[in-house]
């Protein structure tokens, strides 16, 4: 576990919370037990393959990493919510009767959504205060809203005693972020981030939110994540226009076919995909392309990490980058030279960028006895051309979201 988060950090983390909320209006006294606190910790993804897939009811193939949001709470007996974020510094507050977008502090409307599911699904829940710590990066691709979501849907679920099942958990969340923060995701982050498991890959088939566990035996060879510094915000970004074309795409191929049972991308194939290639407007048909041949690099690369192979999945992991960077355009200029330098280092097997794109970062699988030549070689180029130092990330195969006791 990460050195933020062990039982030291956990103590400063309770009397933080003391400090912050029990003793401000001295309306509480005595000392708080150690059975009242809930400590949550909640992992960042990362993909290994298969981006803009879930929506499109392909496949991914997931991890949860060892990077987290790390959650200190307790109830408040009260009707309100209220958060200190270490990170940001900031304390916020929301009454339970009167959840509402907030369009100037936007990190709030992940917690208020999750908050708000519970709610209209009328478990019974009451207010709470809790501190909100981290490691995981912000912005950078990791996920880090689907580990505030689920976080917080643990906290709620151990500090009111509902007995929720997991697939709903992430059903909540999923919904939160959709239909409250306003960002169309599908469920490859949510599922990641619930359902992760310590030295195994997650095979998701989004058809049915099946996960199908792979042992991820890395050997020699390690997962580096290197972070752009681009930061981005997918709301203010084509990210949920890139559903709408999807969307367009299957209608329009349905009324081609006349195949009324075609209901999403992955009902298609890439033959049938090419037969109407002159009657789809070009930019769609890229999209489809994407989606299509993406969900094909998946299954091969299931195949090749159940065989070992690791040199398959690097060479994978180049062909989806070039798939998001020319057919769905959700690259930079900042991750395609990430992208380009890293391939180019002796050790590197291959590169992507992960996640939505727009920013963030890319991933490589990269031999471990190179790690440093990598950083220093790409830490150098990358200040020449940006003036910008990227973070390196390493990172392991984690679990999901859970209660934790120091």
């Amino acid at each position: 576990m990460e050195k933020i988060f062990n039982s030291e950090s956990a103590e400063k983390q309770k009397n933080l919370l003391i400090s912050k909320f029990l003793y401000k209006d001295n309306k509480k006294e005595g000392i708080l037990k150690r059975n009242e606190i809930v400590n949550i910790l909640s992992p960042g993804r990362a993909n290994l393959i298969g981006e803009y897939t879930d929506y499109n009811i392909g496949f991914s193939l997931p991890i949860a990493i060892d990077k987290y949001k790390f959650l200190t709470g307790i109830k408040n007996d009260s009707d309100f919510v209220e958060i200190y974020d270490c990170n940001y510094k900031e304390y916020y507050k929301f009454f339970l009767n009167n959840i509402t977008y907030d369009s100037k502090i936007k990190w709030a409307n992940y917690i208020k959504g999750v908050v708000k599911e519970y709610l209209i699904h009328n478990h019974k829940i009451g207010g709470f205060s809790f501190i909100l710590d981290s490691n995981l990066s912000i912005g950078a691709g990791l996920s880090s809203s689907a580990a505030i979501e689920v976080g917080v849907a643990k906290l709620i679920e151990r500090l009111f005693k509902l007995n929720i099942k997991p697939l709903d958990t992430v059903k909540y969340c999923h919904s939160a972020e959709n239909n409250f923060v306003g960002v169309k995701c599908g469920y490859l982050d949510q599922i990641s981030v619930v359902f992760g498991k310590k030295d195994y890959a997650i095979f998701l088939n989004f058809k049915d939110l099946s996960c199908d566990y792979i042992k991820f035996n890395l050997k020699d060879y390690l997962v580096l994540i290197i972070d752009s510094k681009e930061k981005r915000n997918l709301f203010n970004t084509e990210y949920n226009k890139r559903r709408e074309e999807c969307n367009e795409v299957v209608e329009l191929i349905k009324n081609l076919s006349g195949n009324n049972d075609i209901k999403n991308l992955s009902d298609i194939d890439i033959n049938l995909l090419k037969q109407f290639k002159n009657k789809i407007p070009e930019n769609l048909y890229r999209r489809a392309r994407h989606v299509l041949t993406e969900n094909i690099r998946v299954l091969e690369a299931k195949e090749a990490l159940l065989n070992g192979n690791f040199q398959e999945i690097g060479i994978l992991l180049s062909e989806s980058h070039k798939s998001l960077r020319d057919d769905y355009e959700v690259s930079t200029e900042r991750l395609n030279y990430l992208v380009n330098e890293v391939n180019k280092i002796d050790g590197v097997l291959g590169a992507r960028l992960m996640g939505a794109g727009f920013g963030g970062n890319i991933i490589c699988i990269i031999k471990k006895v190179e790690l440093e030549k990598v950083k220093e070689i790409i830490e150098e180029k990358y200040l020449s051309k940006f003036n910008d130092r990227p973070d390196f990330i390493c990172c392991k195969p984690s679990d999901g979201a859970k209660e934790i006791n120091f």
